[in-house]
């Protein structure tokens, strides 16, 4: 099996993120059958034979189910001991193992959140490492649509300093904005593992500093307050965005970087309707599933930004995530095109609809994947609304109002500066309410 080699030179001593997606290899799982290279984002689920008895239907696009396991090598250089390497996986549906060198060192039920696996203390620098993700996909019927199957998002090794800015803990926020005055104070976040000192730079597109300050700072989340003159707000009509650095060093001496694009924006709803930088947005949305037609469950950038690109052009200003988060790519492309997002988590709770899917999981670890989703979408202007579910009949229930109202009280905890909407049918929650499921 062919491996890659993971080089300081090439990663650097900051925090960087290595394209992990080529190299690896696939077959069936306990299959005695040949391995066949892939490169990832891959949907193993469109090589399998469709018939009219497969046991998902329409609902699968007559697809069969099977179970899969994927391979990689690669080798880290000998001077790259002492970093920390996380290696991430933005989508493996579904029932993820994640296994380093012969040891399982995660498992991840849900197939649409993105998670993280430390390989800091498994992996032997300057020597050969294997990867292997098992996905299974053979407990069928799991889905009320086209799920794909296997590691159909991108991979990601990060590698960074003994003493760093935490993965996803940089956080900007827009505390005030003044389109007409084009000022704007925001507050930046940076999570560090130690003491030592932080510079904060803000530049728009073109490279243009808009500000900077260095401060000190504690293990811990840091917070910064700052004012921006001749701030560009983000909007539909004009998604200006801009790109926020942080550069961190440590007490020895040592360093490390972060950086994430965001734009400066403020988002008010109530009685006024949906204000953003204080003027009233009417949202002209439509619903969209995470594949990418006969590129099946695939999140190639590419093939994420046109299909947004292709609402915009017909008349859209919003899309929701039907019925489950999005891809990092989508809302890159929507941050760039200027489109609005309303991120869902799932598509039922404690009630199935179908015989597979999430609910035998969904009890303990809701609250892992709301974090995680929060997450991911903190920096995107875009998205300005969550949604904990979808026409989810639990909410006629005593225990599934209670439910609504934990969720959407998490959701705020981790996130004030977005509403949390939930999907209620009434015709479902009717047939609930006297005892009958929907499906």
């Amino acid at each position: 099996m062919p491996y890659v080699a993971i080089s300081e030179e090439i990663l650097g001593i900051i925090m960087q993120a290595a394209d992990f997606n080529a190299g690896w290899a696939y077959r069936h799982l306990d299959a005695d059958e040949d391995w066949t290279a892939v490169t990832i984002p891959h949907d193993a689920m469109l090589y399998e034979p469709r018939h009219a008895l497969a046991v998902s239907g329409l609902n699968s696009g007559w697809f069969e189910g099977r179970d899969y396991e994927y391979v990689k090598h690669f080798m880290p250089e000998r001077d790259m001991a002492g970093s920390r390497m996380l290696l991430e996986f933005e989508g493996v549906y579904h029932h993820a193992e994640v296994w380093v060198n012969g040891e399982k060192a995660a498992f991840r039920p849900y197939g649409y959140t993105n998670f993280y696996v430390d390989l800091t203390d498994r992996v032997r620098f300057g020597e050969d490492n294997e990867i292997r993700v098992i996905a299974r996909n053979a407990d069928q019927p799991n889905s009320r649509w086209y799920s794909g199957a296997g590691i159909y998002r991108p991979v990601t090794l990060w590698t960074s300093p003994a003493e760093h800015i935490a993965v996803d803990g940089l956080f900007v926020r827009t505390i005030a904005a003044d389109p007409a005055n084009g000022t704007a104070r925001i507050r930046v976040e940076v999570e560090t593992t130690a003491a030592g000192s932080v510079h904060i730079e803000i530049a728009d597109m073109a490279g243009g500093i808009a500000a900077s300050v260095t401060q000190p700072c504690e293990a811990g989340v840091n917070r910064y307050e700052f004012g921006i003159a001749d701030a560009k707000p983000w909007s539909v009509d004009h998604p200006e965005l801009y790109v926020c650095t942080a550069r961190y060093t440590t007490q020895h001496g040592d360093s490390d970087e972060a950086a994430t694009t965001f734009g400066i924006r403020t988002l008010e709803w109530g009685s006024g309707g949906l204000l953003i930088n204080g003027e009233r947005v009417i949202i002209q949305g439509a619903c969209i599933h995470h594949d990418n037609g006969v590129l099946g469950a695939c999140a190639y950038a590419d093939a994420e930004e046109r299909k947004i690109r292709l609402m915009k052009a017909n008349g859209y200003n919003a899309i929701r995530s039907a019925h489950n988060p999005c891809s990092k790519a989508l809302l890159e492309a929507c941050d760039r095109l200027g489109v609005l997002v309303m991120d869902e988590y799932i598509d039922h709770w404690y009630i199935h609809k179908t015989q597979h899917d999430y609910v035998d999981y969904f009890d303990e670890w809701w609250r892992r994947d709301l974090a995680d989703m929060v997450m991911k979408d903190r920096n995107h202007p875009s998205v300005i609304l969550y949604s904990t579910g979808n026409e989810v009949s639990e909410t006629a229930q005593k225990r599934g109002i209670a439910l609504t109202r934990a969720m959407t009280e998490y959701l705020h905890a981790l996130d004030d500066s977005r509403p949390v909407t939930c999907g209620v049918n009434i015709f479902f929650n009717f047939l609930s309410s006297i005892g009958f499921g929907q499906y």
